[in-house]
C-alpha cells in the first residue's frame, strides 16, 4: 500500500468512529467556532517571524472568511483581495495562473507553506490552482520587498499559507461541493489529540476535478482554453510536547495533478498531457527558553516533478516530451526574545539550501547552494511608536552576496489615526533557464536561448540552417545579472468609530536589471527566436485604499480599490531620445512619432482595480451570506507593431467586472452545513483570458462530527 492510501485509509477510519460516538452536538459545535485573528492566534510554532511585526503593508485571509466565500483552490481567494490579480501565462498552455501584487508579477512573489518555499515554477508563475484551501487555517499576505526576512524572489511581496497548527480535542469532517463543468471538490479531515494531549494529529485529503472550459469558441474549433484535471492531495502533521526539551513538530504534504489538453485551431489536431507531482515535508524543534526567549530548528525538503507530452492526435506521432524536476533541501536555525521592559523584540536566523533542477531540454538543469542569515529589532519606545529594522544576507554559489535591508515605522497620531511607513530592499537571481537553457517549441516553432550562451548557440542554430536573421538588438545580449529592487509604503490607518477602520497607503517601487525575454530574430520556419536581457530600471507607483465596516453584529462590508502605474523607463527614456526601435508607433490611420503618452505600460498591468465584500451571518438560523464584486480595467495584452512596447493602438485585454455570491445554512444542531455558490454571476468571458471560466453554479454540503467530551 502506497503512503497516500495509507493516508486516506486513516482519515476515513478516523471519521467514521467519530461518526459511531454519541455527540452532544451543541456543546460540541459551540468548541468549533472561528475565533477573531489576533496577534497571538497568528504566531506561528514553526517560525518566529511575527506577520504583525514586518515592516511592510499585511493582509490576513482566515479560515472563517475562506469557508463562507465558497473557494476551492488558492487562486480563487486571491483574486478577490484588493491589489491582487490573476495572471494566466499562455506560454504554458494557460496551465500556470500567477499573481500580481503592485505591479510585480508572480515570479517576483514567493509562496510559501508554513514559512517555507513551494518548488516548480512554469516560466516563472507557481500555479496556484494546483492548492486546495482545504488545507488551510490562514493566508498572510505582505506587500512590497520582503527578502530582508524571506529571501531570493520576494521582490514584490510574499504568501505564506498557514496549515493547521494545534489539535485540541478529537472531531472530523467531510464535505463536497459539485457544479458547473463537472467540477467536483471533496474533503475528508481528521484529528485527535493523544498521549494526554501533549500531542496531537491532523491530516486531511483533497479529491478535485474539473471538464475545463473554453472561453475561446470563435477561434478554437475543438478543445478547451482551461484543460480538463485531475487533482489529488494529502496532508499531515503531528506534534509532541516534552516539556522542558520543547516539542516537536512534521509536516508533510502530496500533491498529483493530472491533465489533457486537446487542441484544434483547424490544422493538426494535438494532445497535451501533462503529470505534475509535488511533495514537500518538514521536520521542526520548537524550544522555549523561559517566557521570553525561542528558538526552531528546522529541516525541510520539497521536490516537484512534471512530465508533459505533445503528440499529434491523428497518428500519435510525438512532437515534444518535457521531463523536469526540482528538489530543495534547506536547513533553518531561528531565535527570538523579547526584552520585556524596554519593550524591544529580536529575531534572528541563519541556514542554507542546496537546489537541484534535472530537465532534457539543454542547459535547463543544474545545481545551486544558497546561505542566508538575517535579524530584526522591534522597539517600542513609546506606547505610540513603533519601529521595526533588519537586514538579511544571502549568498549564491554562482553570484556571490547580496545584502537586503528593510525598516518600518508607525506612530499613532491619537486614539483614531496612525500612520505607517516602510521601506526595503529585494534581490532575485537568474533562474537556469534564463541562464542556459534553449529550447525550441516543436507546435508553435518558436526557439528562447539563454543569455549567457547566446552567441555559441546561436551560431549552432545557423550551422543547422535554422536561423534566417538576428536582428540588432540582439547585441545588447550579455550575461544576466540578479534583479534587485526596491520599496516604498506608506500610509494611515483611520479608525473614527470602533467598528470603523479606513486605511490608505502609496507605494513607490523600482526594479534594477529586471529580467525581459525580446524576440531577437527570425527562423527560417518563420517562428521567433528569443532570448533573455536586463533592462536598466523598471518602476511600479500608486496608491491603495480600504474600508472594513461592521455596522451591525454578524454584518461586515469591506471593499478596497488600487491605482498603479507600472513601466519600464528604458522605454521612456528611449522614446524621448528618439531610439531606433521606440521612436513610432502605428496609429489607425498611418504610422506616425511616438510621444511618451504613447507608452501604455508594462504587460497584464490594469490601472484600476476595485472589490467589494458583503458578509452576514445571522447565528440564530445559522445562515452566512457573502456577496462580493471584483473590477478590473483594460490590460495591455501584446505589442502588436513590434516596437517593443505596450502602446494605446496594441491588444488589450477590456475591463471587466464580476460578480459571485454565496449562501450558507447550519442545520441539525449546527453538525451539517449546506452551501450554494455562484461565481461570475454576469457570465463574463473574454479569449483573452483563457483561465476565466463563465457563470459556475455549485452546491455542497459539509458534515462534522465531534467526540463526546470527557
Amino acid at each position: 500500500m502506497n503512503i497516500s492510501s495509507s493516508i486516506s485509509s486513516l482519515s476515513c477510519t478516523l471519521f467514521l468512529l467519530l461518526c459511531l460516538e454519541p455527540v452532544h452536538a451543541q456543546d460540541s459545535a459551540k468548541k468549533l467556532q472561528e475565533v477573531i485573528i489576533t496577534e497571538s492566534r497568528t504566531r506561528n510554532l514553526d517560525n518566529v517571524i511575527n506577520i504583525h511585526k514586518v515592516p511592510a503593508p499585511v493582509t490576513i485571509i482566515d479560515k472563517k472568511t475562506i469557508a463562507i466565500m465558497g473557494s476551492r483552490r488558492l487562486d480563487e481567494v486571491l483574486r478577490e483581495q484588493t491589489g491582487m490579480a490573476i495572471v494566466s501565462d499562455l506560454g504554458s498552455g494557460n496551465r500556470s495562473i500567477g499573481l500580481q501584487m503592485q505591479g510585480f508579477s508572480s515570479e517576483y512573489i514567493t509562496i510559501l507553506i508554513n514559512g517555507q518555499p513551494i518548488a516548480g515554477r512554469n516560466s516563472g508563475n507557481l500555479d496556484l490552482s494546483r492548492i486546495s484551501v482545504s488545507d488551510i487555517e490562514r493566508i498572510e499576505v505582505i506587500k512590497g520587498a520582503s527578502s530582508s526576512l524571506f529571501g531570493s524572489e520576494a521582490l514584490g511581496g510574499v504568501v505564506n499559507i498557514i496549515t493547521r497548527q494545534q489539535v485540541t480535542q478529537t472531531q472530523a469532517l467531510v464535505s463536497l461541493q459539485h457544479g458547473t463543468y463537472k467540477t467536483t471538490d471533496a474533503t475528508i479531515e481528521a484529528e485527535t489529540p493523544f498521549a494526554k494531549k501533549k500531542g496531537g494529529a491532523w491530516l486531511t485529503a483533497n479529491y478535485y476535478r474539473t471538464d475545463g472550459f473554453n472561453v475561446n469558441t470563435k477561434y478554437l474549433r475543438e478543445g478547451k482554453t482551461s484543460p480538463p484535471y485531475d487533482n489529488l492531495s494529502f496532508m499531515a502533521r503531528t506534534n509532541y510536547d516534552f516539556d522542558k526539551a520543547g516539542s516537536l513538530h512534521f509536516t508533510a504534504r502530496y500533491a498529483n495533478r493530472h491533465s489533457i489538453m486537446d487542441r484544434s485551431y483547424g490544422a493538426m489536431p494535438t494532445r497535451d498531457v501533462l503529470d505534475e507531482d509535488d511533495l514537500n515535508a518538514m521536520l521542526a524543534h520548537n524550544l522555549k527558553l523561559g517566557v521570553n526567549t525561542r528558538i526552531i530548528s528546522r529541516y525541510y525538503f520539497t521536490t516537484y516533478k512534471s512530465s508533459q507530452e505533445v503528440t499529434l492526435r491523428e497518428n500519435g506521432i510525438t512532437l515534444q516530451n518535457n521531463d523536469f524536476k526540482e528538489n530543495i533541501h534547506r536547513v533553518e536555525m531561528q531565535a527570538s526574545h523579547d526584552f520585556k521592559p524596554q519593550k524591544l523584540s529580536l529575531i534572528g536566523g541563519a541556514g542554507g539550501a542546496w537546489m537541484q533542477n534535472i530537465a532534457e531540454a539543454k542547459g535547463a538543469g543544474g545545481n545551486m547552494t544558497n546561505y542566508f542569515a538575517y535579524t530584526q529589532a522591534s522597539w517600542q519606545p513609546v506606547n505610540a511608536l513603533n519601529i521595526i529594522a533588519g537586514f538579511r544576507l544571502d549568498g549564491n554559489s554562482v553570484y556571490g552576496q547580496k545584502v537586503s535591508p528593510a525598516a518600518g515605522i508607525s506612530y499613532a497620531l491619537n486614539s483614531w489615526l496612525t500612520a505607517k511607513m516602510s521601506v526595503g530592499r529585494g534581490f532575485k537571481s537568474p533562474t537556469y533557464k534564463q541562464l542556459y537553457q534553449v529550447f525550441t517549441n516543436v507546435t508553435q516553432g518558436y526557439t528562447i536561448v539563454g543569455a549567457n550562451v547566446f552567441e555559441q548557440s546561436i551560431a549552432d542554430l545557423k550551422a543547422a540552417g535554422q536561423v534566417q536573421a538576428v536582428w540588432e538588438i540582439a547585441g545588447a545580449i550579455t550575461d544576466l545579472k540578479p534583479e534587485t529592487s526596491t520599496s516604498w509604503n506608506g500610509g494611515v490607518i483611520i479608525k473614527p468609530v470602533e467598528k470603523l477602520k479606513i486605511n490608505f497607503n502609496g507605494f513607490y517601487n523600482t526594479i534594477y536589471n529586471q529580467i525581459v525575454n525580446q524576440q531577437v530574430g527570425l527562423k527560417k520556419n518563420g517562428s521567433q527566436l528569443f532570448s533573455w536581457f536586463n533592462i536598466a530600471k523598471a518602476y511600479t507607483y500608486g496608491a491603495e485604499a480600504g474600508i472594513h465596516w461592521n455596522p451591525m453584529k454578524g454584518l461586515v462590508i469591506s471593499g478596497g480599490y488600487q491605482l498603479l502605474y507600472a513601466k519600464d523607463q528604458t522605454v521612456i527614456d528611449s522614446i524621448k531620445n528618439g531610439g531606433s526601435k521606440y521612436r513610432t508607433v502605428r496609429a489607425p490611420n498611418a504610422v506616425r512619432p511616438a510621444g511618451v503618452s504613447d507608452y501604455f505600460g508594462l504587460p497584464d498591468r490594469s490601472r484600476h482595480m476595485a472589490n467589494l465584500q458583503i458578509f452576514y451571518e445571522y447565528k440564530p438560523l445559522g445562515l452566512a451570506l457573502s456577496v462580493r464584486m471584483n473590477y478590473r480595467s483594460k490590460a495591455g495584452f501584446q505589442d502588436m507593431d513590434n516596437n517593443g512596447y505596450i502602446d494605446r493602438y496594441d491588444a488589450f485585454v477590456d475591463g471587466f467586472a464580476l460578480l459571485n455570491a454565496s449562501v450558507q445554512k447550519k442545520i441539525l444542531k449546527e453538525r451539517l452545513t449546506l452551501q450554494l455558490t455562484a461565481e461570475n454571476i454576469n457570465d463574463y468571458t473574454d479569449y483573452l483570458m483563457p483561465a476565466q471560466p463563465g457563470r459556475m453554479i455549485l452546491a455542497g454540503l459539509v458534515w462534522r462530527c465531534f467526540k463526546q467530551a470527557q
